[in-house]
């Protein structure tokens, strides 16, 4: 009998109900069990994922092998292991039943072979769901009120601003944890260019070509694009207070707290809310009926009537974009970049062919756009060569998947023997720490040596001998480990990808993507030289002219 095991936590740490102690409580379970059922493990472990999705690479592996039919019972050491979602349980579940595969969840002690088990599991969902949206409705409701009352609820801190911890005195006399924002002043110079540069502008987009083109940067050294731009352009927290703010907020709609004194300024929170889409959790705009906006104790730095202006601009605005190239259809999106600035490389449109009536579409550095060929110059791609070339090289790759699985193998294997190094540096660490105690024990008693002074400076030259030595060796490891920065591959998956690979040209678009999204780490091009560089997951590169 076949049993898989599956495993899950969602940080990484050695205790408690850690990946080890889930799995041998597992094979306990089993060795009581099915002691007499010949069995056989198959573990599958995913450490430092939450169940809030399936989106994990072992658990994508477990419900490939259940279609596989490569075991014949599922045990895991609790229910929330598999998923926290009722609605990503019950898929699972039923997928089991479908091939046949029986489930035992270890702590409930429920068993899909008996009918009171499986409904038992659907129930135990259900209240494991609830008991995680009413922590988390309690989270937010505390959010809000934090909100509410002008003090900083947390998250990334704006442009201008730095996160100070302070304390204070709550009305029961318990002492409270706070966090406030402190003003940057060489930040806050940015963000009034940022506002003055808009208004002058007059779009978005102008803006950004503006910075883009002084090589003006954010405070992260990085170039400031439409998006993080509109962030900074509509966030009250720059705005100083006022009457006439107050209602052009509140006629926007949003929840204004607290009475405008014409100095401080406006936090916002509940913009946006979290979400969960095709397994995957993202963040999208909230209602804004559900948009907070209160007074706090950060001091404005934007007149009210100029921040009004900006948001006036961006409703006159709305609706005036130029259409953007599609990308949908592009498959080499955020995988090709620039070979000589490194910046990705985005779709723009080309002219329409005479011949085919179709438009030509290219790829095209995303620097050279924003600065208008000014901090870069590379040459556009078109689209349709670049994907062709690609298939091809996936093609043959798919053809000649034996010599690539092989070379990937080698560094499986790699990886395996760099865990070893990884001790032996530590053990070396731990040397090198207890030969600096031993010398600084030598050179104390040398301050108050008389006649053995000479000794001591002996054992002391000879400690510091024994330093350099193991300080050369540990340095030869840490290059080692360093070159061989590598994440193990599951091969099986890998393969089963490269038998599709040989028939690409076969699949739609769908899946063509799929298979550049998991084989091809990255391609850079080189307009200069019009070279092409595929770089390979776990593998050296191709070059095509």
């Amino acid at each position: 009998m076949k049993i898989a095991i599956y495993s899950r936590k969602s940080k990484y740490t050695g205790k408690g109900d850690s990946i080890g102690n889930q799995i041998q409580m597992c094979k306990d379970y089993i060795e009581t069990h099915y002691r007499n059922n010949d069995p056989e493990y198959i573990i599958y472990e995913d450490e430092g994922f939450s169940g809030g999705n399936i989106n994990r690479p072992k658990f994508q592996k477990l419900l490939s092998d259940i279609k596989k039919e490569k075991f014949d019972i599922l045990i895991c050491y609790r229910l929330d292991r598999i998923s926290r979602n009722v609605s990503d349980f019950s898929t699972t579940l039923e997928e089991l039943q479908s091939y046949g595969v029986d489930f035992i969840s270890i702590k409930e002690q429920f068993d899909t072979t008996t009918p009171m088990g499986r409904a038992m599991i659907y129930i135990a969902s259900v209240f494991a769901q609830l008991e995680r949206e009413t922590i988390a409705e309690r989270v937010r409701d505390n959010m809000v009120e934090l909100a509410k009352s002008g003090k900083w609820s947390g998250g990334r801190t704006p442009l201008g601003f730095d996160s100070e911890s302070s304390s204070y005195i709550d009305e029961e006399g318990n002492e409270r944890k706070l966090v406030k924002l402190v003003k940057n002043d060489e930040e806050l110079q940015l963000v009034n260019l940022i506002y003055d540069t808009y208004l002058r502008e007059g779009s978005l987009h102008k803006t950004e070509v503006y910075f883009a083109s002084h090589n003006i940067k954010s405070n992260r050294n990085i170039l400031l694009e439409k998006t993080s731009l509109k962030v900074i352009l509509s966030n009250p927290v720059y705005a100083i207070s006022s009457p006439e703010l107050k209602r052009w907020l509140e006629d926007d709609g949003w929840n204004v707290y607290g009475e405008p004194d014409g100095k401080h300024s406006y936090l916002s929170y509940n913009k946006t809310k979290q979400v969960t889409r095709n397994g995957k959790a993202m963040k999208i705009s909230n209602d804004k009926e559900n948009w907070i906006a209160a007074i706090s104790n950060c001091p404005g730095i934007i007149d009210a009537d100029k921040w009004i202006a900006v948001q006036e601009q961006f409703k006159g605005n709305r609706g005036s974009f130029p259409k953007k190239a599609r990308t949908h259809n592009a498959k080499l999106v955020g995988k090709i970049y620039c070979a000589h600035c490194n910046n990705y490389m985005q779709v723009v449109h080309g002219n329409i062919k005479k011949d085919t009536g179709k438009r030509q579409f290219y790829y095209s550095c995303s620097l050279k756009k924003k600065s208008k060929s000014e901090l870069c110059k590379n040459k556009n791609l078109k689209v349709e060569d670049v994907e062709n070339l690609l298939l091809l090289e996936l093609e043959k790759l798919g053809k000649n998947k034996k010599s690539y699985i092989q070379s990937l193998k080698k560094k499986n294997d790699a990886v395996k023997k760099n865990k070893d190094v990884k001790l032996k540096q530590n053990a070396i660490q731990k040397d090198i720490e207890a030969k600096q105690k031993i010398l600084n024990n030598l050179v104390d008693k040398l301050a108050v040596a008389d006649d053995i002074d000479d000794i001591i400076i002996q054992r002391i030259r000879a400690t510091k001998n024994e330093m350099q030595e193991l300080q050369q060796e540990l340095d030869k490891i840490s290059k080692e480990i360093e070159d061989s920065n590598y994440k193990k591959l599951d091969l099986d998956f890998i393969e089963s990808l490269l038998e599709k690979c040989a028939d690409i040209r076969e699949l739609d678009s769908n899946e063509q993507r799929l298979l550049i999204g998991v084989l091809v780490d990255k391609i850079l091009w080189d307009g200069n030289t019009q070279n092409v560089t595929v770089y390979f997951i776990g593998s050296g590169d191709v070059k095509k002219k």
